[in-house]
């Protein structure tokens, strides 16, 4: 499932403590790349959670029953990620990494020159290498509140600095599940082969992060080309939000959940 920067700041609030309660909006603005700027709109209530993205990405989280639809606007449809499928993902990729194919490749990896091994190690190394999560010290304010900047990378893949609110006035009881799936994704990132160490380090480490991330620049490095996606809140509203915001819009298809078919997602 390809999650976007804002999705990923969106987990980070799983991961910080609970505040007042409050029905909120909030707005952002997105840019990555050279690409237009694009506006990210953010609903958060006692009970649910829908994230609306450019490209007609949209998150929907029902906090009671756990479940979270993922709808692709460009498509018009959309498909429903219940607590069971991701607990079955991760049971299918801890399982693809003891298959008896990824036991022969290690094996393989064995027979190999000494100097081939010390070389593919140190590729793999400074691909993922270390995990740094650490707060900077500098503290600013974003759409009228106050924030300090973390910053957190792992190795060359990817590196992002935020700034972190303990100031929104976010729902309470929306912490718990949020909390549960945002745990959820790290775990089955943390089960992904030479990865896992890194994930598993980093969900570890992010326990230290608190508040709602009012800003975050991300840079991820792929095939040695640096892509950088930022966010910035420019208005939070508070106020009811209507029940409309959690349905899916009329004429949308329902699809299959590709993770139960261990296919790609939007």
């Amino acid at each position: 499932m390809r999650f976007s920067t804002h999705s990923l700041a969106v987990l980070t609030l799983a991961l910080a403590g609970p505040a007042a309660a409050d029905d909120l909006t909030i707005l952002s603005k997105v840019t990555r790349g050279e690409e237009p700027p694009t506006t990210a709109t953010s609903y958060l209530t006692s009970d649910h959670v829908r994230v609306i993205q450019g490209e007609g990405r949209e998150m929907i989280a029902d906090l009671k029953t756990g479940d979270v639809t993922m709808v692709d606007g460009r498509k018009k449809q959309y498909f429903v990620v219940t607590r069971q499928d991701m607990d079955q993902l991760k049971a299918r990729i801890q399982q693809q990494a003891n298959s008896p194919e990824m036991q022969r490749a290690q094996e393989q990896m064995k027979n190999l020159p000494p100097e081939v091994q010390k070389k593919m190690q140190a590729a793999m190394g400074s691909l993922v290498g270390s995990v740094i999560v650490q707060k900077t010290g500098a503290t600013r304010k974003i759409a009228g509140y106050a924030c300090e900047n973390w910053t957190v990378a792992l190795g060359q893949i990817s590196k992002t600095e935020q700034c972190l609110s303990t100031e929104l006035p976010l729902p309470v009881q929306a912490w718990d599940t949020y909390r549960d799936f945002a745990n959820s994704m790290m775990s089955m990132m943390s089960a992904m082969g030479p990865l896992a160490k890194g994930f598993s380090e980093m969900r570890e480490k992010m326990k230290d992060m608190k508040g709602y991330p009012l800003a975050v620049t991300t840079t991820t490095t792929m095939m040695g080309r640096p892509t950088i996606t930022t966010t910035e809140v420019v208005e939070v509203k508070r106020g009811p939000v209507p029940a409309s915001a959690w349905q899916v819009p009329a004429g949308y298809t329902k699809v299959d959940n590709p993770m139960t078919k261990g296919g790609r997602s939007m």
